[in-house]
């Protein structure tokens, strides 16, 4: 088989592994530009007529500009507080290696096993003893708490094979402090995992939708998943408008995702063969 065929096939290969991926999306696009009477008509069909009204309905019956303002409030406070919280930490525990400290990280990182749903309510009590249920902030602090075990792992795991004990040790006979290395040494070489990291968090807090129903009931506090699933109980008939908000809601997910493609495939690599 010549060179031309087989990267015919392997072209012919991917497109098929891709469209299971791709068609939901299509799906998804084409009955939010759908008008409602040819989506009754004709659901699975090409959409004949385009309209944008869609759009204009759901973004002004569910709220969804203040809402997308909450969301960038309390996820932009979390992507910041897991990224400094696992480098950090990462770097705290890279310089004590004693059995304490292993104990401490080996927990840390474990409870990524725990799915949400077993600390919610444990969470929401506390957090409403507190008084500080409906704040942006602390939901923001919330997703830190919650992706920083992931964190501090991926951290510390390219820490280790990207930047030699023998480098920080030669940092401080020099009469750089701790924060000093950390600071000015550390961190820009591990910028790639930390725009990895960055760009993670993001996706994963963005499209939330628990943490923020159960810690959010204000509904002049709510955040953008929690406004476009609440488009389901108002329209349940109009399903163009409620395919228009899931595409709104889409879309700062998907342009963080493709701007950090690029620092995604530097970050899983990052101290590969080093």
């Amino acid at each position: 088989m010549s060179r031309a065929q087989v990267s015919l096939s392997h072209s012919i290969l991917a497109i098929v592994c891709t469209l299971p991926i791709l068609y939901p999306f299509a799906f998804l696009i084409a009955t939010a530009i759908k008008p409602e009477q040819e989506f009754v008509a004709n659901p699975s069909g090409v959409p004949h007529t385009v309209t944008f009204s869609n759009f204009t309905s759901a973004w002004t019956a569910a709220s969804l500009g203040p809402a997308l303002l909450h969301s960038l409030l309390a996820v932009g406070v979390g992507v910041v507080l897991t990224v400094g919280a696992s480098s950090a930490g990462a770097f705290w525990f890279h310089l004590h290696r004693g059995r304490a400290a292993r104990v401490v990280r080996v927990v840390l990182v474990g409870t990524m096993a725990l799915p949400p749903p077993v600390f919610i309510i444990p969470l929401y009590v506390l957090v409403s003893d507190a008084g500080l249920a409906n704040n942006l902030i602390v939901l923001g602090c919330v997703y830190a708490a919650w992706n920083s075990s992931f964190g501090l792992y991926l951290v510390q795991a390219n820490l280790r094979r990207g930047i030699p004990r023998e480098i920080l040790d030669s940092a401080q006979v020099d009469g750089a402090s701790t924060w000093q290395t950390f600071r000015w040494l550390v961190v820009p070489l591990l910028r790639p995992v930390l725009a990895t990291l960055a760009v993670l968090a993001f996706v994963w807090s963005w499209s939330d939708l628990l943490m923020a129903v159960v810690l959010i009931q204000d509904v002049a506090h709510r955040t953008l998943i929690p406004a476009t699933a609440l488009l389901t109980n108002r329209f349940n008939s109009d399903l163009p408008a409620n395919a228009a908000a899931v595409v709104i809601a889409l879309v700062p997910m998907l342009i963080v995702f493709l701007v950090g493609q690029r620092h995604l495939q530097r970050g899983i690599l990052a101290g590969i063969g080093k």
